[in-house]
């Protein structure tokens, strides 16, 4: 039987009992009332006892906290499964302005999650989630031939919808932060050359893979967002063009450069939703048929050369190191060549932060050339 007692000067009530370890030790119950002190002091020493029995487990634990809140605070504990935790997140994310592509991209990965860990552990409670489970995942996706970037960023989601239920207290600790990252090999994109875009220009003419181009060597622009342009986007007294990037979900007001505007007033005028480029207008980017594909055989086409990556197994997937994508690389780089300030290329091109701005990046040797012409001689080697 635990004993209670008060220090002077003291609202609290301590409790004197025998821990896990069947050491004597004082603890204050943060109870004013002598009766509630008493429920604590008893639950203490209860869990203690099966603690040294070995009889402490997970679901013991998480039932002994939950009847000491309901005995001191009337309140009841909340213990979601990992399931709710991880819908949850995706429903915090939608009703705070998340983008619907950065939710399409959090879904998959929590769906392999809870595959891997199984419906039964997918039911328990999120403060059940242990470390090796998450490393457990981590090297599965590794095995199914998902690529190390691939890995660290679902690593990464796990850590955040876990750090949201922390944040929440209703777990401790985050089982995601003792896991490391692995190492990142990726096949780099690369941006076009001058010759490459004359051969697709020359190729696509008359094309809506024409105008889609020069759209994007002029905005840097992704495929979808290309696609999916309406003359009531274009304000060609102003000369800007308003776009709200499928990835981000952020409005960018962007500049039309004086060539983007003579090849927009070449082509006949539409009035609001119309699209610029009706035969790419609503349609898939991936997948077989889709717009990734087609612009795969323009490049075909047009002899551009194109180096494909590492060879992968699994869920990975070769790519090619040249794609439309790449557009948006020569964007910046030409940008970068042409020693527009970092700031202005980052605004330009919708970006958030350095790192995934340097990736798109791309100096020309010349430019690495002058860079070293500016250095003075170190002399005292003749």
């Amino acid at each position: 039987m635990p004993c209670l007692c008060r220090k002077p000067r003291s609202p609290y009530w301590m409790a004197k009992f025998r821990d896990s370890t069947g050491r004597v030790v004082m603890r204050s119950t943060k109870q004013t009332v002598h009766r509630d002190a008493l429920k604590v002091a008893l639950t203490w020493e209860d869990s203690a006892t099966k603690a040294r029995a070995g009889e402490l487990t997970q679901a013991a634990s998480v039932k002994v906290l939950r009847e000491l809140m309901e005995q001191t605070t009337g309140e009841t504990l909340k213990t979601p499964c990992v399931w709710e935790t991880l819908d949850g997140y995706l429903d915090a994310c939608k009703a705070t302005g998340g983008a619907a592509s950065t939710q399409a991209r959090y879904r998959p990965i929590f769906t392999r999650f809870l595959a891997h860990i199984g419906e039964v552990r997918a039911r328990a409670s999120i403060a059940s989630v242990t470390v090796s489970e998450i490393e457990g995942w981590r090297n599965a996706e590794l095995a199914a031939g998902v690529s190390g970037k691939s890995a660290n960023l679902g690593l990464g989601v796990l850590r955040a919808a876990f750090n949201a239920a922390k944040r929440r207290g209703e777990i401790l600790h985050n089982p995601c932060d003792a896991v490391a990252n692995v190492a990142e090999r990726s096949d780099e994109r690369e941006p076009f050359t001058e010759a490459d875009i004359a051969a697709l220009l020359r190729t696509a003419k008359g094309t809506d893979w024409q105008g889609a181009v020069v759209v994007a060597v002029w905005t840097g622009l992704r495929l979808i967002d290309v696609a999916g342009l309406t003359w009531k986007q274009v304000d060609m007294a102003a000369g800007t063009l308003t776009v709200t990037p499928e990835k981000t979900d952020k409005p960018l007001l962007l500049p039309m450069a004086g060539e983007l505007r003579e090849f927009l007033a070449s082509l006949p005028a539409g009035v609001g939703k119309a699209p610029l480029f009706p035969t790419l207008h609503g349609r898939i980017t991936g997948r077989n048929g889709g717009l990734s594909n087609e612009f795969g055989r323009l490049m075909q086409r047009a002899e551009v050369s194109v180096p494909v990556g590492r060879e992968k197994r699994g869920r990975g997937r070769q790519v090619r190191t040249k794609s439309f994508h790449s557009l948006r690389h020569t964007f910046v780089s030409r940008l970068a060549n042409a020693d527009v300030p970092a700031d202005v290329r980052k605004t330009l091109a919708g970006h958030d932060s350095d790192e995934a701005h340097a990736r798109y990046t791309h100096l020309a040797f010349t430019k690495q050339t002058e860079a070293l012409a500016k250095l003075s001689a170190i002399g005292g080697w003749r």
